[in-house]
């Protein structure tokens, strides 16, 4: 049990890592060989980046990528990072725009804000997306909470 746990924490901390470049590895052959293995073939375009970003993330400890296989699988998917446009309903926030793009694209958060959701229940949301490595602190994720809140399915208070 203890080896498990060691080898998991070691894992963890070498896949968090600051990424290195790809260099000459192949993202498509890094697809291919470790996704293509339990999944049937898909093409960058079957989802969006924001979408992809969310996929690889949570698929690269499952399938023991190398900081340097997950870079190239990331560049091969995900070839022009998309920012929130000014339009974009994030653009009131900086710390949303900043940490929500990361996983989901804008049309998707413009639909749980259209939904209605409370505060609390933006802030169950936004603790469990701290459980699965939203890069923001508790005190960021109040913040944001509280302001997603505010938001009118067109983006006003």
């Amino acid at each position: 049990m203890r080896r498990t746990i060691t080898r998991a924490v070691m894992l963890g901390a070498a896949l968090f890592a600051t990424p290195v470049g790809a260099g000459d590895m192949d993202g498509a052959q890094v697809y291919k060989d470790n996704c293509g293995r339990c999944h049937q073939p898909r093409t960058p375009a079957d989802l969006s980046p924001a979408g992809w970003r969310a996929v690889s993330f949570h698929m690269r400890v499952k399938a023991v990528l190398s900081p340097q296989e997950f870079q190239a699988l990331e560049d091969f998917l995900i070839p022009e990072v998309e920012a929130p446009t000014g339009d974009s309903i994030l653009s009131g926030n900086a710390v949303a725009a900043r940490v929500c793009t990361t996983c989901h694209d804008t049309q998707r958060i413009e639909a749980a804000v259209a939904s209605g959701r409370t505060e609390e229940q933006w802030r169950a949301t936004l603790a469990r997306m701290r459980t699965y490595g939203a890069p923001i602190s508790a005190d960021e994720a109040d913040d944001v909470a509280a302001w997603l809140s505010t938001l009118t399915a067109e983006g006003a208070p």
